[in-house]
C-alpha cells in the first residue's frame, strides 16, 4: 500500500506519537530509533531524516507529552477553586495512568546528552503548574510561606504519582484525596503567616 504523503510537520508528529506509544509500555533507554520507524510503518532512513537520533526523537516525544500534561491541567476557569485543584489532580493521575512509562522517564531525565533538555522540561511543567495553583487560589501576593508550601506539594505530588505507578496498592482515589488533604495542611501552615493564604482558605469552607 502506497503510504500517503505528508508535511515534515505531520511526519514528525506521526513518529513521535509512534514513539509516545512505545514509551507508554517500554522503558524509554529500550526503544530505538529503529522501533519508532516500524512502529509508525516506515523506512529507518525516513525516521533518521527527520530525527538524527534517539536522543532527538526522545527530547521532542516529552516536550509534546509535557504540553499535554498541561493541557490536562487547566480545568476550567470559571469553576470555584477547590473544584479546580480537585479535577486538576484527577486529571494529572490521568495522563500518568495513561503514559506510565513515558511519565516516569519524564519525570526520571535522560542522562547523557540531552539530560539539560529534558530537565528544562520537566521544569517547565513544575513552573506552570505552580502558576496554575497561584492563579487558581487569586492571590496578589505570592508569600515566601506561600511559594514553600506550593512547590513542597508539586514535589509530593510527582512523587505520589510514581509511587502509585509503581506499587498500585492502593486505589487510585484514596492517592488522590491523600493529595488534596496534603495540600490543605501545607496551606494551612502556610496561612499561619499569610493572611491571603487564611482568607482563601476560610473561603473553602
Amino acid at each position: 500500500m502506497t503510504r500517503r504523503r505528508l508535511s515534515i510537520a505531520d511526519r514528525r508528529q506521526e513518529l513521535i506519537a509512534a514513539a509516545l506509544e512505545l514509551f507508554s509500555t517500554r522503558p524509554a533507554a529500550e526503544v530505538t530509533l529503529d522501533d519508532v520507524a516500524a512502529q509508525a510503518g516506515v523506512s529507518r532512513a525516513l525516521a533518521y531524516r527527520y530525527f538524527g537520533g534517539r536522543g532527538e526523537l526522545y527530547v521532542a516525544a516529552m516536550r509534546f507529552a509535557a504540553d499535554q500534561m498541561l493541557a490536562l491541567l487547566d480545568p476550567p476557569r470559571d469553576a470555584p477553586p477547590l473544584d479546580r485543584v480537585v479535577e486538576a489532580i484527577r486529571r494529572f493521575f490521568d495522563f500518568a495512568e495513561e503514559h506510565a512509562t513515558g511519565f516516569q522517564a519524564l519525570l526520571a531525565g535522560h542522562p547523557g546528552a540531552h539530560e539539560g533538555a529534558i530537565g528544562s522540561i520537566v521544569e517547565e511543567v513544575r513552573a506552570a503548574l505552580y502558576d496554575r495553583l497561584v492563579e487558581g487560589m487569586g492571590t496578589r501576593h505570592v508569600s515566601a510561606e506561600l511559594r514553600l508550601a506550593l512547590t513542597v506539594w508539586i514535589a509530593a505530588a510527582e512523587a505520589a504519582a510514581k509511587d502509585w505507578l509503581t506499587h498500585r496498592d492502593l486505589p487510585r482515589r484514596a492517592v488522590e484525596d491523600f493529595l488534596l488533604s496534603q495540600l490543605y495542611a501545607g496551606l494551612s501552615v502556610a496561612a499561619t503567616r499569610d493572611r491571603e493564604v487564611a482568607q482563601f482558605l476560610e473561603g473553602l469552607s
